[in-house]
């Protein structure tokens, strides 16, 4: 998820900035101060003091650094389906046929000011994202009434079954909100675009943050943290880093104990340099897409085209997806095979789609410029005088909604800084360009990137990671839940960024949270969403991404491995403080 850095002038005068940084900090943590851990979870990042777990701009967003402070009420293994374990509640209970599900609350969770927390804090949470605007970017359906809490158990009703829908539910991170008893109202979170300084953050996790830099974020171990033993690890420092060239330096000098970066011949220029602790798992994660804007904010969406889904399909026919695996992601993700965008671990669920990508109209490699040409000659394209294509006939005029004699282009952003990223959509770009589609790809900032698709909806294309987890739902929804958008075309619900309105797919979406997986109204379900995926192309599958983890077993150890998939590997995701609390003196 995290990207290497191109090696380029530019890229080098970033990364010496970002190696002056990331020395400062860490040389005297790993001699003085043995428990303190570096880790990085993202590169190019302007760090401000906000720690707002819902708000998508925050520092503690963008370095997924929440869960550090804020914890999830389970903590779901996303390399082993079915696997689990109690966090903030004790235990998750479906019932009512799956429209009931109630929480019960550890008796251990407290709040760093000493208060338990009680399932008046959860419900009231639950409350504020079924009501209130920018709270629900956790991917929980409508309620159908308000969450209820009674002693220590929290109670929400749906209007239809949760069975698939349970990792969402169990995953949502807790947080004060008001009305919760003896928490102090500027601690409260109050809205997605409120700042919350890292002075307010009244953290339920084991590491709260007690010191902010514009290059140094600083978390101390919560001492009120008792769902499990203490961790060793008493502090956490996450330092700003300019570029994963930075990043892999400052890896090889055993200045950063933990990182999720794609380190191009990682066995050279990292393993190698120690092989006795220089460590990666790159375990395989989430489908990697290209993302189409179908919104109102889209730069180019008076010439893009892509609001037809012949020409999404044509774009994602002509993409050779093994160059971008080979090239752009050095070996360590493999082609995506299925229109469908499920991962090889659900191949029993695609059906018909499965390795569909190595058949016509499709090749791993990318059709020909003619194949392409002739697909969209078929409807309603052909070539203007420039070489590239343009809408022809009325049918195409109307399924994109611009003029006859519209040249069709597109921009694809990506963060510089990411340079796998940045790499593929130069591929992409070339290669279609190759095929008579006018597409330009556009390096941007990280922090410029990540407000385009969670705030402006200022973008047209960009290629980029989807959700992971075993149960295809995760995914689907991810990608074509159009219920949290709004008229900005922005989301609310942390999904469909892409701005795709497909009311079959809501209702498919529906029967796949209510089935059980395994039974045959998932599968139902599940092969209804993979036609919607390989018909009409929200979202193009490029590439199976991975998991990036690169670690140092010099002080730490504990880490997932191959041989222990305890939970997700890198320091990206809710499971940062179930890593954390697992780790012990090397």
């Amino acid at each position: 998820m995290k990207k290497k850095m191109l090696a380029s002038i530019v890229a080098l005068s970033s990364m010496s900035l970002g190696i002056v940084g990331v020395s400062a900090g860490l040389s005297g943590a790993s001699v003085a101060n043995p428990t303190v851990l570096t880790e990085e979870t993202n590169v190019g990042v302007t760090f401000t003091d906000n720690f707002n777990p819902i708000d998508a701009n925050s520092v503690g967003t963008s370095m997924a650094v929440n869960a550090l402070s804020f914890e999830p009420l389970i903590q779901f293994d996303s390399l082993k389906a079915g696997v689990s374990y109690p966090w903030i509640a004790s235990s998750m209970v479906l019932s009512n046929a799956g429209k009931t599900v109630t929480f019960t609350i550890n008796s251990k969770a407290k709040w760093a000011a000493g208060g338990a927390v009680t399932a008046t804090d959860v419900a009231n949470e639950f409350n504020a994202i079924n009501t209130q605007t920018g709270f629900n970017t956790f991917g929980v359906s409508p309620l159908s009434g308000a969450a209820v809490a009674s002693g220590n158990k929290v109670t929400l009703n749906f209007a239809s079954a949760q069975y698939s829908n349970e990792t969402s539910l169990g995953s949502v991170l807790v947080f004060p909100v008001a009305g919760d008893a003896g928490i102090p109202t500027t601690d409260d979170i109050t809205g997605a675009t409120q700042v919350l300084a890292h002075g307010n953050v009244d953290s339920n996790g084991p590491y709260t943050p007690t010191a902010y830099t514009s290059s140094l974020l600083t978390f101390k171990q919560n001492a009120n943290w008792g769902i499990t033993a203490k961790p060793y690890v008493t502090e956490v420092h996450v330092p700003a880093i300019a570029s994963n060239q930075a990043a892999t330096e400052a890896l090889a000098a055993h200045q950063l104990d933990w990182a999720g970066n794609d380190i191009p011949q990682i066995q050279s220029t990292y393993v190698a340099k120690d092989p006795a602790h220089n460590k990666y798992y790159y375990a395989p994660g989430s489908t990697v897409t290209l993302w189409f804007n179908l919104g109102p904010n889209a730069p180019d969406a008076n010439s893009s085209c892509l609001a037809d889904y012949h020409f999404r399909k044509a774009v994602s026919m002509a993409m050779n997806r093994s160059t971008l695996s080979s090239i752009g992601e050095t070996g360590y993700e493999p082609p995506a095979t299925s229109s469908s965008g499920l991962m090889p671990s659900q191949a029993s669920y695609e059906g018909s789609y499965a390795n569909d990508f190595s058949k016509a109209p499709y090749s791993l490699t990318g059709a020909s410029a003619s194949a392409v040409d002739a697909y969209l000659t078929s409807n309603g394209y052909n070539l203007d005088s420039n070489g590239f294509i343009q809408v022809h006939t009325s049918t195409a005029a109307t399924n994109t909604g611009l003029s006859i004699g519209t040249e069709c282009h597109f921009n694809i952003i990506d963060p510089s800084g990411y340079s796998d990223y940045a790499e593929d959509e130069q591929l992409i770009s070339a290669t279609l360009q190759g095929d008579n589609i006018n597409v330009t790809a556009q390096g941007v900032t990280t922090s410029t990137w990540y407000g385009a698709y969670y705030g402006s909806g200022a973008w047209d294309a960009m290629v980029h990671w989807g959700n992971g987890g075993t149960n295809p739902y995760t995914q689907f929804q991810n990608w074509l839940d159009d219920s949290g958008q709004v008229s900005s075309g922005v989301p609310t619900n942390g999904a469909d960024f892409g701005d795709y309105i497909n009311p079959t797919a809501q209702t498919d979406l529906s029967n796949l949270a209510a089935a059980a997986p395994g039974t045959a109204a998932f599968q139902t379900a599940v092969t209804a969403l993979s036609a919607i995926m390989s018909t009409q192309v929200p979202e193009a599958p490029i590439l199976y991404g991975a998991d990036w983890d690169v670690y140092s077993t010099a002080r730490f150890t504990g880490w997932v491995t191959p041989t222990n998939q305890y939970g997700y590997p890198g320091p990206g995701n809710s499971d940062i403080a179930l890593v954390l609390t697992h780790l012990t003196k090397a």
